[in-house]
């Protein structure tokens, strides 16, 4: 699948947390049975990178709780562990580490983490546990429609519940505007429907879609927007956003180099000038069966 560095994810992870759609997890926090000792809640977390989506739910989940932290990427799971740990400290807990395991024992924090070194792209293939919850942050607009397609299928043959966050949508504004910004915005967003390795991507369709395959195998789903609002500020994020959107711009149309490189400097310069903004829209969505 495509790689992420745990450099951008440690840039993204405040914007993730301040948008994630937080009344969703309450909710599904108050239909799962509070985990136990003898019975912690297992929960599966799909292309986990390095635990920020654990970072955001571990707390907020009720009782004893048992994460496998699943990715290709060995170098990201390593970072989640490290990186949880110092976490995990950083609130008062107390932390045990043995090799991929990391245990937490903390006010708000009861947890066993495993590390899971795994190819997603044969979803048929993860074993889920049965009445536990499969969650993803940022994963399912990069997947096919058929992936998704299994991946619910899985879920309501073992009766688990779901939490999906930050599914981009394709909502961008920037501010201020620049009479390209539209061009861009299409052709990275035409560039999301690319085949990420787990074959031709829903991008910004994936919220929908997400939606319409979880409702046909019988779940209940609520959703909320959890849109990433960037501030004049947040110049780091910004920046690595605009390469990222022309570079990917550029490779479905080359002969626009010259249009596209015109537009990154000037977005670059309101950046610099400390004028720019940005809202980037995602979706959020909890279910059960």
């Amino acid at each position: 699948m495509s790689g992420f560095s745990a450099d951008w994810l440690a840039l993204r992870e405040p914007f993730d947390a301040t948008a994630r759609a937080a009344l969703l997890v309450d909710e599904l926090a108050r239909r799962l049975v509070p985990g136990s000792t003898e019975a912690p809640l297992e929960i599966v977390d799909l292309g986990a990178g390095a635990g920020s989506n654990l970072r955001y739910l571990a707390p907020r989940l009720r009782g004893a709780q048992r994460w496998r932290l699943v990715d290709h990427d060995a170098a990201l799971l390593a970072a989640a562990l490290a990186t949880t740990h110092a976490w995990a400290q950083a609130r008062g807990a107390q932390c045990s580490a043995s090799g991929s395991t990391l245990t937490l024992r903390g006010a708000d924090l009861d947890c066993e983490i495993t590390c899971e070194q795994r190819d997603l792209r044969d979803i048929a293939l993860l074993p889920l546990p049965t009445g536990g919850v499969v969650t993803a942050a940022a994963l399912l607009d990069l997947v096919s429609a058929q992936w998704l397609e299994q991946l619910a299928a899985k879920c309501r043959t073992a009766h688990t519940s779901v939490c999906f966050a930050l599914t981009y949508d394709g909502r961008t504004t920037c501010g201020p505007p620049d009479p390209e910004d539209a061009v861009v915005l299409e052709l990275f967003n035409r560039h999301q429907r690319g085949d990420k390795s787990f074959g031709p991507a829903l991008g910004p369709h994936a919220a929908s879609a997400a939606i319409a395959a979880l409702e046909r195998n019988g779940f209940s789903v609520i959703t909320a927007t959890s849109d990433w609002r960037i501030r004049e500020h947040d110049k780091a994020i910004q920046q690595a956003l605009f390469e990222g959107w022309c570079h990917a711009a550029a490779e479905l149309a080359p002969e626009r180099g010259l249009e596209l490189e015109a537009w990154h400097a000037r977005r670059g310069q309101h950046v610099r000038s400390g004028v720019s903004t940005l809202t980037v829209g995602h979706v959020d969505l909890v279910g059960w069966l």
